[in-house]
């Protein structure tokens, strides 16, 4: 295992504009070095455009740059999603406490902030992650894995923000198996947003977080996170385990 060395920094984040941020006690001039763990491609300097997909560690004076920051900032990544873009840049600290930076690829979706399963609804708060403002009325779309067809209720985009709201009953009323699993979905002028919560520092959601259920005659409804963490919905007759 590579053991950090040398400049420790004390903050180190990535802005908006895909430059990396790293502050530290006092002057210094040298440049950061980026190296691709996989291919050894080597990148000089804070400017991040066009970093290959995959992780990269960064070595300063040619030491692993140390870190005492562990790179999460809800309200960092909150805004970072604010900008469009077809990849994310992450700023994190290895388990040697070595900072480095993790590029993937992304698409728009819904970052959803708030979960209500209460009152034969369920009711979804959001914001739009790496695409444009929205404005109008939209609806929010339950879609079932297998068998019957979508339900929606009333949605609406406010810019950045997405509120919107299905009721359970119809999703019961088309249960004809033992366990239906339903996928929700942001949906305006017939485009679909995936609903998720992937910018927090929660891992394993789906074993984690619990929503509470609620009944339709003997079908069990509960919201609930899947493996990629995005939203779903789960219907089982009475008697079954989710």
């Amino acid at each position: 295992m590579t053991t950090a060395g040398g400049r420790r920094a004390v903050t180190s984040r990535v802005d908006a504009d895909d430059t990396l941020r790293v502050e530290w006690p006092g002057q210094d001039d040298d440049e950061i070095v980026l190296r691709h763990v996989e291919t050894g491609e080597e990148r000089r300097g804070v400017d991040l455009t066009g970093l290959r997909l995959g992780i990269w560690t960064a070595s300063h004076r040619g030491e692993p740059l140390a870190t005492d920051d562990p790179g999460f900032s809800l309200d960092g990544l909150l805004a970072y999603a604010e900008t469009l873009r077809t990849r994310e840049i992450r700023a994190f600290r290895t388990t040697a406490g070595i900072l480095a930076l993790a590029v993937r690829e992304v698409e728009p979706y819904v970052e959803v902030t708030g979960v209500l399963s209460d009152d034969g609804l369920i009711g979804v708060r959001g914001v739009i992650a790496y695409g444009e403002p929205i404005e109008g009325a939209a609806r929010l779309v339950a879609v079932a894995r297998k068998g019957p067809e979508p339900v929606s209720g009333p949605a609406t985009f406010h810019g950045r923000r997405f509120e919107g709201s299905v009721r359970i009953a119809p999703l019961a009323e088309v249960q004809v198996r033992r366990r239906v699993f339903w996928d929700l979905h942001a949906e305006i002028a017939g485009r679909r947003l995936v609903l998720a919560t992937r910018l927090d520092d929660i891992t394993d959601k789906k074993g984690k977080v619990r929503f509470p259920a609620q009944y339709v005659g003997r079908v069990r409804v509960r919201p609930y996170y899947t493996e990629s963490d995005s939203l779903a919905v789960a219907l089982t007759s009475e008697g079954e385990s989710t």
